[in-house]
């Protein structure tokens, strides 16, 4: 289930919206009149869907594209799937617009959208975030906005919102792990002051239910997709010949292990558990790869705590592209956290065509759903045997059935849901 079930019936509305895409909105109103749900106000995706094909009055829908300035991760590519369901003709009006706050963004498809522009500063500056609060107030004024919507912690008025405020939320890993100060308040500001919250993942759902006192159920989540560059990938003739090159730039030792997006000894990424699996004599033959921000960094401080890495340890920065090929040709992709909002790389990495291994935590239980190799989190000797049992070479069956399974989970996924999805309680907020 890639919906929560009080958005609705997730098959239903991912069909028209492929046709949509394929077909354009006229077929995909036709396809929408003859699968119409007997109760479709219950259903609010299909509803939304519907007012959308029809091109009904909607929300005046403000973005701060605050993340836009970040060219690569996660979040940039959960917005340019975003940005791409409302780049679909007909799905945004001049009487159901969106406009987005422009801050020096990298975005290619942001230019398609009327924007306002607004101060440029670093998203993981709370105190220049929180500076942001009056200026916003004043764009969606100017503007006519009725709705303002923020993923990265900014407001729409310093004290209370001055409009009604979505947030749209990744995780709650700094509420779970530790908030300093000025985060804490910033994070409080905006999770507090929206009237609507759409998480990513049952799990964030449910987190922020815990800190809002809210019912259990009460916040709507809808699983991101994985950009469709990882799967395209695949099929491409040039391939080969990349990743030949990026083997060699790299220095990539097949059989390697990718750990994508990782983060300091101690934290709630868990490095340290890989690092204590590679320990065991059968995987010395196994390089390590590490990639992401301070992939360097992390490299050094896990060959200088386990000795046995030293020679085997390989730091790594890819590009979208390039992450898919080592998605792709790595023995297998590994998560060990203790826990995530959603673990979106699970999910690229599975569009590519990767075995993957994720710890049996919260978020990314939910991200490989069945179709991902679980381990304990704390239980090293776990990890090490899957990996030497996937090092075997008998261990083509097991492909074959994870493959079959992760063709079921990535059908599941639709990258235009997360989208229609906010834009629905967008119309839901709105005065």
């Amino acid at each position: 289930m890639p919906l929560a079930p009080a958005l609705g019936d997730c098959r239903a509305t991912a069909a028209v919206l492929q046709r949509w895409r394929q077909q354009g909105p006229a077929a995909a109103l036709q396809h929408w009149q003859g699968r119409r749900p007997s109760q479709p106000a219950a259903d609010p995706l299909w509803h939304e869907l519907g007012l959308r094909l029809q091109g009904q009055t909607g929300p005046r829908l403000l973005v701060d594209g605050l993340w836009f300035c970040r060219p690569h991760g996660g979040i940039t590519r959960v917005w340019e799937q975003i940005l791409s369901a409302w780049s679909l003709p007909g799905m945004l009006s001049d009487q159901a617009p969106v406009a987005l706050v422009e801050r020096n963004s990298h975005l290619a498809l942001s230019g398609s959208f009327p924007s306002l522009e607004g101060p440029t500063v670093d998203p993981l500056d709370p105190a220049a975030v929180a500076d942001l609060a009056h200026d916003n107030a004043a764009l969606a004024r100017r503007w006519g906005a009725t709705v303002f919507l923020s993923s990265w912690i900014s407001s729409c008025g310093a004290e209370e919102p001055a409009f009604p405020e979505l947030a749209l939320v990744h995780d709650c890993l700094p509420e779970r792990y530790g908030v300093p100060e000025p985060l804490r308040q910033l994070r409080r500001r905006w999770l507090m002051g929206a009237g609507a919250h759409l998480a990513v993942s049952a799990a964030t759902a449910a987190d922020l239910e815990v800190l809002l006192s809210r019912d259990e159920g009460s916040v709507p989540w809808c699983h991101p997709a994985p950009a469709t560059l990882f799967a395209a990938t695949l099929a491409d003739p040039a391939a080969a010949g990349l990743w030949q090159r990026l083997g060699a730039r790299a220095q990539l030792r097949p059989p390697f292990l990718l750990l994508p997006a990782t983060s300091a000894i101690g934290s709630y990424k868990n490095p340290e558990l890989v690092a204590e699996a590679l320990a065991a004599p059968e995987l010395h033959g196994l390089q390590l790869v590490l990639c992401g921000i301070a992939a360097e960094q992390r490299r050094q401080e896990l060959e200088q705590r386990f000795p046995h890495l030293q020679g085997r340890c390989q730091a790594a920065g890819f590009s979208d592209l390039e992450l898919a090929l080592a998605y792709r040709h790595a023995l297998a992709v590994v998560l060990p956290s203790h826990a995530e909002g959603f673990g979106l790389p699970a999910v690229e990495a599975m569009a590519s065509g990767a075995t993957v291994l994720v710890a049996d935590s919260r978020g990314l239980r939910e991200a490989g759903a069945g179709a991902a190799l679980r381990f304990h989190p704390k239980r090293a000797p776990e990890l090490a045997a899957l990996l030497r049992l996937l090092m075997e070479p008998g261990s083509p069956w097991l492909q074959h059935h994870l493959a079959a399974r992760r063709q079921r989970r990535l059908e599941a996924l639709h990258p235009d849901l997360l989208g229609l999805a906010l834009l629905a309680l967008a119309r839901r907020l709105a005065p």
